[in-house]
């Protein structure tokens, strides 16, 4: 049986987000990842997307559902990095 401590278990989950968000932040520094994922799919693809859900053909085909659908992606993913910077961003003793 596992018998680890609420202090163990909570060191554990915070070095899980400690290590996510270094690994986030090293990946933000990557030109291609920039390019890619933080304007190509973040930026660019939403707004792409918003425009969208106004153009006749796409309310007409009944294809809005399917363009939220893809928003509500691009927002998930988007709050996935809020949440691993907020629970990984841990301040050192020289930022408190």
């Amino acid at each position: 049986m596992n018998n680890l401590t609420e202090q163990e278990l909570e060191t554990t989950s915070n070095q899980y987000w400690v290590t996510m968000y270094n690994d986030l932040e090293a990946l933000k520094q990557n030109k291609l990842f920039q390019k890619v994922i933080l304007q190509g799919y973040l930026k660019d693809r939403a707004v792409d997307l918003t425009s969208m859900l106004a153009q006749d053909h796409v309310v007409n085909s009944g294809q809005r559902s399917a363009v939220m659908e893809d928003l509500i992606a691009i927002s998930s993913l988007e709050d996935f990095f809020i949440m691993v910077d907020n629970l990984g961003n841990i301040p050192t003793e020289d930022e408190e």
